[in-house]
C-alpha cells in the first residue's frame, strides 16, 4: 500500500469512518453496521470479541481483516455473518472475549456453524437466549459453515495470547475462499419495506399524565418527575441510567401510549448522555456540546450549576 493510500485511510478511520475500506475486490465492506475496526486487508482472520468491547482495541489488527464484537444471538450474529462471509478473503474466525452468561453468543456461534438451524430458525443445541436467525438465507448460512474455521478461544480476554493465536492463522497465507466472485447480498432478499422516515409531530396529550427530566448534579443522577393530567406530582423517579428510568416507568404503568415510551426513552438517553459528559441538558432541546474545560469542571465539582 502506498504511503498517500495509507494516509488517506488512516485519516477516514480517525473520523470514524471505517466501513467503507475496500478490501480486495470488496467495496464498501463490511455492509452491516457494528462495533468493530478495520485492520489488515490481507488477512484471513475475523474475530468476534463476544461481549468484551475492550478487546477490539487491544488486539493487534496487522493480524486481523476486522475485530468486533457481538451482543445478541439473532441480529448480532446475522450481521456478523453477513459481513464475513461477504469477504472471500476470510477463512478463520476466532471467538475470544468474555462470554454473556445469558445470550451466548459463543457457543450459538459454534451450534449453528455445526448444526445449523430447525424449522422455525432456532439455532440447533443452543442453550442462550434469543438464539434464533430468520434473516438469512440457507445458501447465505451454507457458504459461512463452508467458507470458515472457527476457534474456540471463549473466555480468553488476555489480548496477548489472543494475539499469539491470530499470529498463528494469519501466517498461513490461506487463499480466499471465492477467487472467482464475491459473495452477493440481495436486496431486500427478505421483502422488508425501506422508506424515509416520518416527518416529526406533536405527540398527543397522554391521558395517564405527563413527565419532567433533569439532572441532579449533586446526587450524579437523572431524576424524571411524573405529574397526571391536573398537574399534581405522583412520583419521582431516580437513576443513573436511562434503560432503568424508562423500565420504571413501564413497569409502574405510568404511561399510556406507545409515542410517549419512545419520546421518554429517547428523551431519557439524551439526559443520560449529558449527565455523564458534564453537558447541559434541557428537555425537548438539542444538547449543546460545551468546551472540554467546562464539561470537566462540572463533573469534577458535581456539577453544582443548573442543568
Amino acid at each position: 500500500m502506498s504511503k498517500i493510500s495509507d494516509i488517506y485511510w488512516k485519516t477516514r478511520e480517525k473520523s470514524g469512518i471505517m466501513w467503507r475500506r475496500s478490501v480486495g475486490r470488496v467495496v464498501d465492506w463490511p455492509p452491516s453496521p457494528g462495533r468493530f475496526v478495520i485492520g489488515n486487508a490481507e488477512s484471513a482472520v475475523a474475530v468476534c470479541t463476544l461481549s468484551s468491547t475492550a478487546l477490539i482495541d487491544q488486539l493487534n489488527p496487522h493480524y486481523a481483516a476486522i475485530i468486533g464484537r457481538v451482543y445478541t444471538p439473532n441480529l448480532g450474529i446475522e450481521r456478523m455473518i453477513i459481513n464475513v462471509v461477504s469477504n472471500p478473503r476470510l477463512r478463520y474466525l476466532v471467538l475470544c472475549g468474555r462470554e454473556s452468561p445469558v445470550f451466548k453468543v459463543g457457543e450459538a456461534t459454534i451450534k449453528v456453524f455445526e448444526n445449523g438451524l430447525d424449522e422455525h430458525g432456532k439455532i440447533i443445541g443452543a442453550s442462550g437466549a434469543m438464539a434464533e436467525l430468520n434473516n438469512l438465507t440457507p445458501e447465505m448460512l451454507e457458504t459461512f459453515r463452508n467458507q470458515f474455521k472457527l476457534i474456540d478461544l471463549i473466555n480468553e480476554v488476555n489480548p496477548k495470547k489472543v494475539d499469539k493465536v491470530l499470529a498463528e492463522y494469519f501466517a498461513l497465507n490461506t487463499p480466499p475462499y471465492a477467487p472467482q466472485g464475491v459473495f452477493e447480498r440481495p436486496d431486500n432478499e427478505n421483502n422488508y419495506i425501506t422508506m424515509q422516515a416520518h416527518r416529526r409531530q406533536w405527540l398527543e396529550f397522554d391521558p395517564s399524565g405527563y413527565f419532567f427530566i433533569h439532572i441532579d448534579w449533586e446526587r450524579h443522577e437523572l431524576a424524571l418527575e411524573r405529574y397526571t393530567t391536573d398537574k399534581r406530582l405522583t412520583h419521582v423517579i431516580r437513576g443513573r441510567a436511562a434503560d432503568v428510568l424508562y423500565h420504571t416507568v413501564i413497569a409502574e404503568k405510568l404511561l399510556s401510549q406507545m409515542e410517549h415510551a419512545a419520546y421518554l426513552g429517547a428523551e431519557l438517553a439524551k439526559a443520560e448522555t449529558a449527565l455523564y459528559n458534564g453537558l447541559n441538558y434541557e428537555q425537548d432541546k438539542k444538547i449543546k456540546i460545551l468546551d472540554r474545560s467546562s464539561a470537566a469542571e462540572r463533573l469534577e465539582d458535581g456539577g453544582t450549576q443548573s442543568s
